[in-house]
C-alpha cells in the first residue's frame, strides 16, 4: 500500500517566523536615514510588515475533488499475502483513491513543525495550489472494505487540518510580534536618526554627506483620499448650502474601517481582550494614513468621540463609536443614544457605530442590534449595505428634514 510524504516534519515553524522576524527588524535598520525622516515611520513600518506578514494558511474543503484510477500495487511487505519473494515488489491489480483538497497561503508551512505536533503527522502531496492525499488499495481489499478506505482518507483530511489549526495558532503569535516589533524598531530608529541630527547640529563644522547614499532610495508620497464635500439641499427655501460628504467617500470611509475589522476577526487571539480604545487606535491609523486628520478622543457637543474625521474649517464630515456589545440593554439605552445625542451635532451627517461582538451566537446579535436602530423613535429607512454592513437613515432630534446616515459596521472576534 502506497503513501504520501510526511508534512509538518521537516523543520520548524518557530525558527522559520523567528527569521522573518529577524529579516524584517533588519529591513528596518537598512532603511536609509533620509527616508526615515521624510516619509511617516508608521508608513515604512506599515510596509515592511505587509511584506513579512505571515497569511492564514487554510484548505478550502468545500472545494475537495477525488478520483479513482487504475494502480499496480506492491504487496510484497503485506505479512498476510503469501509472497515467494519479498527482496522485489510483488505487484497485483489495484486502485489509487486520491482527494485533493485546495489550499491558500504559504506552501512552504506544510513541512514545518509547529509547537504542538505529535509522533504520527499525516500524510499527503503538496503541488501547484492542492493538497493531495491518495492511498493505493489492492482490489481485493478495495472490493471489500471501500467505506472504511474513503472513511481513512477523509480522516487524513481532517488531521492535516488540525495540525494546520497548531500552525495557525503560532502564526497568530509571531505575526502580533512581528507587527509589534516592526513599529517599535521604525519608531525608534526614526527617534535616533533625529537625536543624531540634534547632536549634528551642535559640532560646530560643516557636515559631510555622502551624494551616492542620499540617492539609493525614492520617497513615496502617502497616497491620501481627498474628502470631496457636496453642498447638502434642504427642501425649505432660505437654506445656506453646507458642507456634507459623498455617497463615494462615505463608502470608501466604511470601507477602510471594514478592513481594519476584518484584521482583528482573523487575528482575534491578539484583540479578543482589548479594550475599546486599544481596537479604535488601528482604525484611527488607517483612516489617517489614507485621509490625514483622523484623531481619537475629540471633544464634540457633550463628549469626547472615538473617531473624527474632520472637513477643513467646517466641522467634522464622519464621526463614530467603538463599543463592546454589551446587551441588547446596553446598546438600546447607552451605546446608541452617546453618539446620537452626546457626540452628534445638528449638521453632522455621516457617523458610524463599530460593534465588537465575542458571543458565539454573533448572528443573532447583528440581528438584534439592528431591529434596535430600527426601533429607534428618530430611525425613517434602510440604506444600501456597505461591504455587508447595514445602513440606516435617521433624522436629528425634532428636525425630521435634517437626516444623518449611521453605518452599523460589526466585528465578531472569537477566540
Amino acid at each position: 500500500m502506497a503513501y504520501d510524504d510526511l508534512l509538518f516534519a521537516k523543520g520548524e515553524l518557530g525558527a522559520w517566523l523567528g527569521r522573518r522576524l529577524r529579516d524584517a527588524l533588519a529591513e528596518v535598520a537598512g532603511t536609509n536615514a533620509d527616508e526615515i525622516l521624510a516619509r511617516p515611520h508608521e508608513q515604512i513600518s506599515d510596509e515592511i510588515i505587509e511584506r513579512y506578514l505571515v497569511p492564514d494558511l487554510c484548505l478550502d474543503q468545500a472545494g475537495i475533488t477525488g478520483s479513482v484510477t487504475d494502480q499496480r500495487v506492491d504487496v510484497s511487505h503485506d505479512v498476510m499475502r503469501a509472497v515467494s519473494d519479498r527482496s522485489s515488489p510483488t505487484y497485483i491489480a489495484g486502485s489509487r483513491i486520491m482527494f485533493r483538497v485546495p489550499f491558500t497561503g504559504i506552501p512552504e508551512i506544510f513541512s514545518l513543525k509547529a509547537s504542538t505536533f505529535s509522533f504520527n503527522p499525516p500524510r499527503a502531496t503538496v503541488l501547484d495550489g492542492y493538497v493531495s492525499v491518495f492511498r493505493d488499495i489492492p482490489a481485493d481489499v478495495l472490493e471489500s472494505d471501500r467505506d472504511r478506505v474513503v472513511a481513512a482518507l477523509r480522516d487524513e483530511v481532517a488531521k492535516i487540518d488540525t495540525y494546520l489549526d497548531y500552525s495557525r495558532r503560532d502564526i497568530a503569535i509571531a505575526n502580533t510580534r512581528l507587527q509589534v516589533q516592526v513599529r517599535q524598531a521604525a519608531e525608534g530608529r526614526r527617534a535616533k536618526i533625529l537625536a543624531d541630527r540634534d547632536t549634528e547640529a551642535i559640532l560646530g563644522v560643516p557636515l559631510h554627506r555622502d551624494k551616492e547614499a542620499a540617492k539609493t532610495y525614492r520617497v513615496q508620497p502617502v497616497v491620501r483620499r481627498r474628502v470631496a464635500p457636496v453642498r447638502q439641499v434642504r427642501p425649505q427655501e432660505g437654506f445656506a448650502p453646507e458642507p456634507a460628504i459623498t455617497d463615494e467617500d462615505f463608502s470608501n470611509i466604511v470601507t477602510d474601517i471594514v478592513s481594519t475589522t476584518r484584521m482583528f476577526e482573523r487575528l482575534a487571539v491578539t484583540y479578543a481582550d482589548l479594550r475599546e480604545e486599544r481596537l479604535r487606535d488601528p482604525i484611527l491609523t488607517a483612516l489617517h494614513a489614507i485621509y490625514g486628520g483622523a484623531t481619537g478622543e475629540t471633544f464634540s457637543k457633550r463628549g469626547k468621540t472615538d473617531i473624527y474625521l474632520p472637513w477643513g474649517d467646517d466641522g467634522p464630515v464622519f464621526l463614530a463609536e467603538c463599543k463592546w456589545w454589551t446587551g441588547p440593554k446596553a446598546f438600546a439605552e447607552h451605546d446608541l443614544p452617546q453618539l446620537l445625542d452626546r457626540y452628534i451635532v445638528w449638521r453632522d451627517t455621516h457617523t458610524a457605530m463599530v460593534l465588537f461582538i465575542r458571543n458565539k451566537n454573533a448572528t443573532a446579535i447583528i440581528a438584534e442590534a439592528e431591529a434596535i436602530i430600527r426601533a429607534h423613535p428618530r430611525y425613517l429607512r434602510d440604506m444600501n449595505s456597505i461591504q455587508g454592513s447595514p445602513a440606516f437613515v435617521l433624522h436629528k432630534d425634532g428636525d425630521r428634514d435634517r437626516e444623518i446616515t449611521l453605518e452599523l459596521i460589526t466585528a465578531v472576534i472569537q477566540r
